[in-house]
């Protein structure tokens, strides 16, 4: 039997009120579909304040609560704390699942470790304002609830009318945060990602933004087009300023059409240009937001977000509109589906870069109905154009949520390209999502969020810990550069099968280390990325096991170096041994017990170990 359904049904005679809670359990992933649906049996129109999606009593065992924290270039910090009869409330009210806190609960026996122990968690597949919250009963048990979080009177249910809550999907592992992370990265695969329109392999993906910003002349793309594609990328991203009168970021946000002095022949000759080199073409558009200096605002200034005489409230210099009303949905489906019928575009990079602070049409806050408008919107588009692929950009990880991966195929998981910040991102999101829809780009040398520099080997083994990419200006590599970023990038065409189905370890972090460990289904194949990031404990060299490994296999060991001049080798200690060269045959026993001693002296390095199954 793969699936188990239940259904309860409760309902309140006095209030005229039904409430049902549906159960689907996948006997393939492990995974626990919950939802509910209230519906008003009475004359009289019901407001409703809160109806969780989910509400269940938590294990006898759990006694702690990983949760997470974030901010802007800062997204998925991990928090560990231990519940107690005080109980927990945590809201999001910024109109998206947020970067501070999304909409994820996890609970483990104890201090919660990445191989072992139980682990209990929760996440909503909602992209709006959300509430978890935990209570002790007198009985002494505590009881979780998740769900969408109403304000005012958004949620108004007519005499007959029903409010039917988006999904929680729940999971229990028993060996710790992998075995979690294994659950919900298979329901993901198998529940929530579109089946069509994602490209398989996982492309290798340039992004100009932090190439060119909104320097946008034919010459200059075709050029960094022609060197993108002479280091191996497969997708060619045209970001912000390609559209009429966008020139910096106050203005033109609502005119999706190509800029007539910057492309006077419109976008049609740029794609030619990238498509005959190879590549995809994707195109960035950010639909909910206006520019008040823009042809759109000027004409319909009744669709945006704000309450006639109050001063507006701006976010990067732009306002938001009003997907609740349905003529604006239906004017961004036609622009964005012409737009994709008129050329050749395989890609949309949908952006969304501010809050929701202002009032919607009628006065009220209007969270949920945005949220419903842009489900409704991205649902045409895809039933339109399924071939499209399309990823969900809010700030970078602002809405990285399962609401928007049931109706997108990638997530950006965060503005910030410094990879010792990067790193660690993109660890903490690998809880809630698989790594091949998790965005992760090779940045300048000099980030430009931060200022930090770092060379280009390590910035290219951090990429590799998501759907690997590059964000930075080809045309400015020297040679050799070159040389070794098409290295880089054919070391990841060669992986990311790997990378992309293998069992994924939760990443060992000391303070200064980070590992990711992949594992092959038929466990002949691992690699084990390993990122020295601070040096908090200069000399203290760095222990971890490869618990995966089939102990009667024995392995080959080699460094997966890109080119055979790479700088920086660590010392490596196998047993008692110094390992140095490629090639080494060692047991996956000792491997899963003993484990490796490795030793990388200097931080912000990176090594990439493969592990091959002999004979």
């Amino acid at each position: 039997m793969d699936a188990q359904r239940l259904e309860v049904i409760q309902t309140d005679d006095v209030a005229a009120l039904v409430l049902t809670i549906s159960f689907h359990l996948d006997a393939a992933t492990g995974v626990l579909e919950v939802a509910s649906r209230l519906g008003n049996l009475g004359a009289d129109m019901v407001t409703l304040g809160w109806c969780a999606a989910v509400e269940l009593p938590l294990p006898f065992w759990a006694d702690h609560l990983l949760d997470h924290a974030g901010d802007w270039c800062a997204e998925f910090r991990r928090e560990t704390r231990k519940l107690g009869a005080a109980g927990l409330l945590r809201e999001s009210r910024e109109g998206r699942s947020g970067h501070v806190h999304p909409a994820v609960l996890v609970f483990s026996a104890g201090v919660p470790s990445a191989a072992g122990g139980r682990v209990f968690g929760m996440q909503l597949a909602w992209s709006g304002n959300h509430r978890g919250r935990v209570d002790r009963r007198l009985d002494g048990t505590d009881v979780a609830q998740l769900g969408v979080l109403p304000l005012g009177n958004e949620l108004r249910l007519d005499a007959g009318g029903s409010w039917q809550s988006p999904a929680a999907f729940c999971a229990v592992s028993r060996h710790g945060l992998d075995g979690l992370a294994e659950r919900f990265a298979a329901g993901c695969r198998a529940r929530i990602l579109p089946t069509s329109g994602q490209r398989w392999p996982r492309p290798v993906h340039l992004n100009t933004w932090e190439a060119l910003y909104f320097d946008h002349s034919r010459e200059g793309l075709e050029a960094l087009a022609v060197a993108a594609a002479g280091v191996g990328v497969e997708r060619f991203v045209l970001d912000d300023g390609w559209f009429r009168g966008r020139r910096d970021d106050r203005r033109a946000l609502g005119d999706w059409s190509a800029d007539p002095q910057q492309y006077p022949e419109g976008l049609g000759p740029l794609i030619d240009h990238v498509r005959g080199l190879g590549m995809h073409f994707g195109l960035w558009v950010e639909p909910e937001m206006i520019s008040e200096d823009s042809e759109l605002f000027r004409q319909h200034p009744q669709w945006v977000r704000g309450q006639s005489g109050r001063p507006p409230l701006y976010g990067r210099h732009q306002r938001v509109l009003d997907l609740g009303q349905p003529e604006v949905c239906d004017y961004l489906f036609l622009l964005l589906s012409g737009l994709l019928q008129a050329h050749p575009i395989d890609y949309l990079k949908w952006d969304h870069n501010r809050v929701l602070t202002e009032s919607a049409k009628g006065g009220g806050p209007g969270h949920t109905s945005q949220v419903v408008g842009l489900y409704g919107l991205l649902d045409r588009l895809r039933s339109a154009h399924p071939e499209v692929e399309i990823e969900s950009c809010a700030s970078g990880g602002g809405r990285a949520d399962w609401g928007m991966l049931q109706r997108c195929h990638r997530i950006w998981t965060s503005d910030s390209n410094d990879p010792v910040v990067r790193a660690r991102i993109m660890a903490g999101a690998g809880l809630l999502a698989p790594p091949e829809v998790l965005g992760a780009h090779i940045g300048p040398e000099r980030a430009h969020t931060t200022g930090r520099v770092s060379d280009l080997d390590f910035r290219a083994a951090v990429a590799l810990l998501g759907h690997f990419g590059l964000e930075l200006d080809v045309l400015a590599l020297d040679a050799n550069e070159r040389q070794r970023l098409a290295a880089h990038v054919q070391r990841y065409k060669r992986l990311r099968e790997l990378l992309h189905t293998g069992r994924h370890a939760q990443p060992v972090f000391d303070g200064d280390h980070l590992v990711r460990i992949v594992t092959a289904a038929d466990r002949r194949r691992a690699v084990a990325i390993v990122l020295r990031l601070d040096d908090r404990r200069p000399g203290q060299p760095l222990r971890f096991a490869l618990a995966d490994l089939a102990p009667e296999l024995s392995y080959r060991l080699t460094l997966s170096d890109p080119l055979p001049d790479m700088e920086r080798r660590p010392v490596m200690l196998v047993g008692a041994s110094d390992f140095e060269a490629a090639g080494r045959v060692v047991g996956g026993a000792w491997l899963a017990s003993a484990g490796l001693t490795l030793q990388l002296p200097a931080p912000q390095s990176a090594l990439v170990l493969e592990l091959q199954a002999h004979p």
